[in-house]
């Protein structure tokens, strides 16, 4: 019964939200750009963004045992428990926002996708899951995502930087539940989000990121294939990638920062526009052309201007 509640009340209250899920390896900036795009005015009043739920893996139930770090120090041990309580966690939040009746866009720390497509399977590659346990998370996997699938996200923003970036910044930010994420975990992790991303799609506009035309900052927007199998029903979702590397911070304002959150910020909105089409045009086609246009307003930008250096 707690089921079904749930799902009239996410599947009802709450059907025309665009839900839009930031991805990335840890410590790429997927926080910090959850930050400036909260407090961009141009998403005033439609955008709502939904932080990880750490805090609920890292003081579980208020009783101060953190989940977070207990995997991280023996993950053999507790591999399935946390992916399992990541998901709930999850949908609790989702569950939370379904609540509400504004804003319309909702931007999302990572999914429920993310947590089959890239952790779980790294975690089968490494052998801190077994087959048996494997299984048993994909049955009720999908017949909770079958149940809710409001919770998927309709398409993705990929945050892209190398596993040495990501480490650096990791050692940065010096988290104490993160002392053991080591750089062959780094790779994995970056190599698991680039098969999701990038070998499992077709580009559809803007610097392919192998070559392709564009600046080497740029942002490129492809989807995901309608062929590929997967047990999270994403096919067809599009996805912005961003190049996130190593001589730009975030933090720190810079014309390409600015670049960047442009890109990000037109590909958010575009999803409006396409949304309210979608009756009588195709929604990717939409976003398609006017995610071009921004990538053309930024290169006049930077052939007219000097680039700010970046910080350190």
């Amino acid at each position: 019964m707690e089921l079904m509640n749930w799902r009239e009340q996410m599947l009802e209250d709450r059907d025309g939200l665009i839900r839009v899920s930031l991805e990335g390896n840890i410590g790429v900036g997927k926080s910090t750009m959850l930050y400036l795009l909260q407090r961009d005015p141009r998403l005033q009043r439609v955008l709502e963004v939904l932080e990880e739920p750490a805090d609920s893996w890292k003081n579980v139930n208020g009783t101060g045992l953190n989940m977070l770090q207990a995997y991280y120090e023996d993950p053999v041990r507790y591999a399935y428990l946390f992916q399992s309580f990541v998901f709930i966690t999850r949908l609790l939040l989702h569950k939370s926002a379904a609540r509400k009746s504004q804003p319309v866009i909702l931007l999302t720390e990572r999914s429920v996708s993310t947590d089959r497509v890239v952790f779980v399977e790294a975690l089968l590659e490494q052998g801190y899951l077994d087959g048996l346990e494997a299984v048993a998370y994909d049955a009720w996997y999908s017949t909770v995502v079958n149940a809710l699938p409001n919770i998927l996200a309709d398409c993705y923003i990929y945050l892209r930087a190398s596993p040495d970036v990501c480490y650096e910044r990791l050692k940065s930010r010096a988290r104490s539940e993160e002392l053991g994420v080591d750089m062959d975990y780094l790779q994995l992790l970056h190599e698991k989000h680039d098969d999701w991303f990038l070998k499992g799609t077709s580009v559809v506009s803007g610097q392919d990121g192998h070559g392709g035309t564009g600046s080497s900052r740029g942002g490129h927007l492809r989807v995901i294939d309608q062929h590929r199998r997967s047990p999270c029903g994403i096919q067809g979702r599009s996805v912005l990638v961003i190049d996130c590397s190593s001589d730009l911070d975030m933090a720190e304002q810079s014309a390409e920062r600015d670049a960047i959150l442009d890109q990000i910020v037109t590909f958010l909105l575009s999803r409006l526009t396409a949304k309210s089409q979608s009756q009588s045009a195709d929604i990717c086609d939409q976003v398609s052309v006017e995610f071009e246009q921004i990538l053309i307003n930024s290169q006049s930008h930077h052939q007219g201007t000097s680039q700010a250096p970046a910080a350190a």
